[in-house]
């Protein structure tokens, strides 16, 4: 759920080169290469053209077809689809496409790729005219003022920290000219054209499907909630399209289409009616109940079914992501501004972002140049506020300045949020209410389930840990419907069991096991916090991490365990938050020495630090009779070695690499700490370069955690003013781990891998660290 105070990419694994396309090894590939590809990782799919038609077409769920349960997998069985009562009308299309000779007009496959844009932008409006000719109702079409134009140059507006994106072509709504100007994946409050649809022109598939990629993190970007995204790629050597559907599983694709031949031009008609069967935004795959800026939500309270329209107050976390969970979280007012009233203004751009993999690691680099060359600069710093007017350079023109990817706010309002019956499944036994005037957190997040029932964990990790000391106060969760019957999932867009190994595309050699489903699911909560980096003084920080150690105990006592402690999943406030006092009923002899050391430490229901998130949670309930037990979970920077280490295939993610990563968020804190200008280090450079390593390879980190704790005293001249007070609470802490790696080849073993002994295993993660804490005196 986290507001992540880090921008630092993770790391990615080696990218496997299929010999089918050459890729020229440019820098620019490289990036694709070293971004886009371990993220799609294999999960690439290709269904033949009438079944992805039907999977984008407009639908209806059918008046017979069973209920969805908040945990069940949809399937196409279940929709009666816009696209199937318009055959006749696709057939006219077809012939009235053909009768053109569109075939004639593309350039020869062997020219090079710039002289293909022109001829197959006229191909793609053609077929678009011929298909709104014969579309009935065609002026009630979302999409009836589609045109593609030819682009080749940046646009206005990207990602901060990526290189500037030039797509080939654009299909744009409601704008009639000759030329393009001002293309914005997001445009401001007035002026500029948005993307509808990016089309991308290449010899090579495996080359083509990164660079939309890209494109599609953007349109993500500037539409977070949507259910997939649309390019249209063309391989100009073959005069070959395929409609790229990217998804939070990944992409999907139609199976290469022949334009010069009758089947792949009846493909085309085909796969362009399917996206003009589109009437409202909820047939597009964009929720009616969210705009961006105002949320309807299901209620104010658990038994509560009258739908609550809030305004977005603040954008807490976004992760700039294709495929992934990619978690918006959302502060939200209750209840939204009365027309007349006062309405929040300006853009909304995320406090934080779990940034692009690669980018931000070359900017620390930037930064490391800048501060050896001039002296002064201020160094990699993750938790910088991304600004909407944030501005770089685009590419070859001095004149081109590309802002970053925001939200107006004036543009969505336009679009008026609807009630959407979406059925609060979780929620605790006491639940809270939400009163006008009150500020509460949406945490919104793209989910797997787990085993073969298809679990969803952390809305019952949040309802059953419900206020528990560490841990925030949960209102309700819920499975979100973009508009009524129809569940927010990917569901439909990825091959059923039996048509999976036909469906496989292996872009670059990978491939994997099956497809990642993924549904959206809302949770509630009355917290929000502010980051680790951000506390006022060393105590404030240690105080913190120990009541949120305390919550992750309490989760492992209600046999959940956490599996992604982060910098940005660990919060604190500044004044304590009353929650349910720690306590353990009938305590064994360590839960005794626990108790004993948090009443030293005057632990009882006043708590300023808390776990959060839970979307990589499990249950021991379950787990250890999973068939993907050996599962990895967590965020790189923070995870242990042992996880990290791809010898370790089968190793199974225990307490003690949950304790490993208190250790490293809270090593992080104190690195990346936010320091005020007197307490900044005169020589940044040696602060950048830890910084950088701490964010870095497995190796690297474990590099700067020896010189954090090794025997030299950090000076405050070179790493600033908070690290070095922190350096021997550091030191100590990491001399503890000499009992953790016993117990950590003993949960590696099948006799240990059950609930008794990793709750064992995090009690005495959390008695060792309580042992230290007492030690240090900091909390006297």
């Amino acid at each position: 759920m986290s507001p992540s105070v880090t921008s630092t990419p993770k790391r990615n694994s080696t990218s496997v080169h299929h010999s089918g396309d050459h890729e020229s090894p440019t820098v620019s590939q490289k990036e694709l290469k070293d971004t886009m590809r371990p993220e799609l990782k294999g999960q690439t799919w290709q269904l033949d053209f009438e079944l992805l038609a039907k999977a984008l077409s407009a639908k209806t769920r059918k008046s017979s077809a069973p209920l969805v349960g908040p945990e069940q997998v949809d399937t196409l069985e279940n929709y009666d689809f816009a696209i199937d009562k318009l055959q006749s009308q696709i057939d006219k299309a077809y012939k009235s496409f053909t009768r053109q000779k569109p075939e004639k007009s593309l350039v020869k496959k062997e020219r090079p790729e710039k002289e293909h844009y022109r001829d197959f932008i006229d191909f793609m409006n053609k077929g678009i005219d011929s298909s709104l000719a014969q579309l009935p109702e065609a002026d009630k079409a979302l999409y009836r003022d589609l045109k593609f134009y030819v682009w080749d140059k940046p646009t206005k507006d990207g990602i901060e920290g990526a290189q500037p994106l030039k797509p080939d072509g654009a299909g744009v709504l409601g704008f009639e000219a000759d030329e393009l100007d001002n293309l914005y994946w997001s445009p401001p409050d007035e002026g500029g054209q948005q993307i509808a649809i990016p089309v991308e022109v290449k010899e090579s598939w495996s080359e083509l499907v990164l660079q939309a990629a890209t494109y599609a993190r953007c349109m993500f970007s500037a539409s977070p909630l949507r259910q997939f995204v649309p390019v249209i790629g063309y391989k100009h050597n073959e005069h070959s399209l395929r409609f790229l559907v990217f998804h939070r599983g990944g992409c999907t694709s139609s199976k290469p289409l022949d334009l010069d031949k009758p089947d792949g031009q009846k493909g085309f008609i085909h796969l362009l009616f399917s996206i003009l069967t589109w009437r409202t935004r909820a047939d597009a795959g964009f929720p009616a109940w969210c705009n961006d800026a105002q949320i309807c939500l299901p209620g104010r309270n658990a038994g509560d079914r009258s739908p609550l329209t809030v305004d977005i107050d603040r954008i807490l976390h976004y992760s700039v992501c294709v495929r992934g969970r990619a978690p918006r979280v959302f502060r939200i007012r209750v209840p939204a501004a009365l027309p007349g009233e006062e309405t929040l203004a300006g853009n909304l751009v995320p406090a934080t972002q779990t940034g692009i993999r690669r980018s931000a690691r070359i900017q620390a680099a930037k930064e490391k140049k800048k501060s050896q060359t001039s002296g002064t600069g201020s160094g990699l710093n993750p938790t910088k506020i991304v600004s909407g007017n944030a501005q770089k350079k685009a590419s070859g023109n001095d004149d081109e300045a590309v802002s970053s990817i925001a939200i107006s706010r004036v543009r969505a309002l336009a679009d008026k949020v609807e009630n959407v019956d979406q059925d609060i499944e979780w929620y605790p036994s006491t639940p809270l209410n939400l009163a006008e005037g009150d500020f509460a957190v949406l945490k919104l997040c793209w989910v797997s389930g787990r085993g073969p029932n298809n679990v969803f964990i952390e809305p019952l990790l949040l309802r059953d840990c419900s206020g528990m000391f560490g841990v925030p106060k949960h209102l309700y969760s819920f499975r979100a419907y973009h508009k009524a019957g129809c569940p927010t999932t990917n569901h439909l867009l990825l091959p059923t069991p039996e048509n999976r190994e036909s469906s496989r595309w292996p872009l670059w050699g990978e491939t994997s096991e099956l497809p990642e489903q993924r549904s959206l699911l809302g949770h509630s909560l009355t917290f929000v916090g502010h980051s680790l980096v951000s506390a006022k003084d060393l105590r404030s920080l240690v105080l913190a991490v120990v009541h949120a150690h305390t919550g992750y105990y309490n989760m492992c006592r209600e046999k959940y365990q956490h599996r992604d402690l982060s910098i940005g999943n660990v919060l604190m406030v500044d004044e304590p938050m009353e929650t349910e006092p720690f306590v353990i009923p009938d305590p064994n002899a360590t839960q005794r020495e626990i108790l004993e050391l948090c009443k030293k430490l005057k632990i009882n229901d006043q708590c300023t630090g808390f776990v959060i998130d839970g979307d990589m949670a499990v249950t021991w309930n379950s787990y250890f009779t999973e068939e993907h037990l050996g599962t990895k979970s967590g965020t790189e920077e923070f995870m242990s070695s042992a996880l990290l280490n791809p010898v370790n295939t089968n190793y199974v993610h225990s307490p003690v690499d949950d304790y490993y990563s208190f250790y490293f968020l809270t090593q992080w804190a104190c690195a990346f700490h936010d320091l005020s200008p007197e307490e900044k280090p005169t020589s940044p450079q040696y602060l950048t370069d830890l910084r950088m390593r701490l964010a870095g390879h497995v190796s690297d980190r474990d590099a700067a955690t020896r010189t954090i704790t090794g025997a030299s005293n950090l000076i405050a001249e070179e790493y600033g003013a908070f690290l070095p007070q922190a350096q021997q609470f550091l030191r100590d802490w990491d001399k503890s781990f000499t009992w953790i790696n016993e117990w950590g080849n003993l949960a590696r073993s099948q006799v240990f891998r059950n609930a008794t002994s990793f709750l064992e295993i995090a009690e005495r993660g959390l008695l060792s660290f309580l042992h230290v804490v007492v030690d240090s005196k900091l909390l006297e």
